[in-house]
């Protein structure tokens, strides 16, 4: 038998000192004279810029198309990037040049080479100074927590969880896409709805209500018809958009729906308590629920919430104050040693 091996395990995601927890106190001085900060959030779906004006606390943002470089590759991400950074600019009434720094959060932005690649097909921040590409999970987490120690746990499309400590210790865990993970997302809990309408149709499972509104969302007239639509057309989004058929099901005191709700919540909990235990939290946290999959009931949250408090009593669970974008606006006021020049829970940056 083999031993195994000593762990030599990365955390995936490192955060620039400047940017962890610690530094929010700390007595810089600001690095530029900008009159405003920008933050960049994307993924495979769409691109938000925001542009903060200082002075007279005034956001404006900007949508554009897709930016995960993984996905969509990177001459359309910093297409997509560019728009949503000219669209925000011009809104704000501002230019490159009044920018006191920048922070990108950028889908699949992993690695300190595709970062740096990224940037390099933005010309349009050349004279930006103080500019940094990160990974959209690090905005996630600055606007779940306000840039604090705690946890985002994002459940939409596909799902990922990041933790930060106060010593900036990280730790990523899932982000794998819907081949390899996506545990808990509304892809997983969509999939796991045509699971249950096709293994009904085997003979292998009990009847659900999922069976009927599968037909009805698709459009389809017998169960046997989803094949061709699933090895087809049907793309990662369509298959996350039937988690809302799943979760209404599950309103309706459908058994199997329930259990497949419960079912994502607790392997999205295994996520999170990874984390936890991985940067060493403890005492009171945030754990911040990121994501249209947690709106899908209380089978969902109850069992999420329920698993992870079962193992860290002191995690508290909320709801993102600010968008992703302003997260990223966040930290790049926190770059600039700024932060402490604005309210972060006040209108006009809060969502609520």
């Amino acid at each position: 038998m083999h031993s195994p091996p000593r762990e030599n395990l990365s955390p995936l995601i490192i955060l620039p000192p400047a940017l962890r927890p610690s530094s929010r106190g700390e007595a810089r001085r600001p690095t530029r004279p900008g009159t405003h900060l920008l933050g960049v959030d994307g993924g495979g779906t769409k691109t938000t810029a925001a542009v903060l004006d200082v002075g007279r606390l005034t956001l404006s943002t900007f949508t554009a198309g897709p930016s995960n470089p993984d996905v969509n590759g990177i001459e359309a991400a910093a297409a997509s990037i560019t728009d949503a950074i000219l669209g925000a600019l011009l809104a704000a009434g501002a230019g490159v040049g009044d920018l006191a720094g920048a922070v990108l959060a950028i889908a699949s932005a992993d690695s300190e080479e595709n970062q740096a690649g990224l940037l390099a097909k933005l010309p349009v921040l050349a004279p930006a100074e103080n500019t940094l590409v990160l990974n959209d999970t690090v905005a996630a987490w600055a606007a779940g927590t306000l840039g604090e120690p705690g946890v985002a746990v994002i459940s939409g499309t596909g799902s990922n969880t990041l933790g930060v400590a106060a010593d900036g210790r990280t730790w990523r865990c899932g982000g794998w896409g819907h081949l390899l993970g996506d545990e808990g997302s509304g892809y997983w809990i969509g999939l796991e709805g045509l699971r249950a309408a096709v293994t009904y149709r085997d003979g292998r499972a009990p009847w659900s209500a999922v069976v009927p509104r599968l037909l009805a969302f698709y459009g389809l007239t017998l169960i046997e018809d989803i094949d061709d639509l699933i090895y087809g057309t049907l793309d990662k989004s369509g298959i996350a958009a039937f988690a809302t058929e799943v979760a209404a099901a599950a309103a309706d005191g459908d058994d199997v729906a329930r259990r497949i709700l419960a079912d994502a919540g607790r392997l999205l909990a295994e996520q999170t308590l990874t984390v936890i235990r991985r940067t060493g939290l403890n005492g009171d946290f945030p754990v911040s629920m990121v994501g249209g999959a947690f709106r899908s009931g209380p089978a969902f949250l109850d069992s999420f919430t329920g698993h992870v408090t079962a193992d860290s009593p002191g995690a508290r669970f909320v709801w993102p104050r600010i968008s992703p974008a302003t997260g990223a606006v966040l930290l790049a006021a926190r770059l600039t040693a700024t932060e402490h020049l604005i309210d972060w829970t006040a209108p006009p940056l809060t969502t609520d």
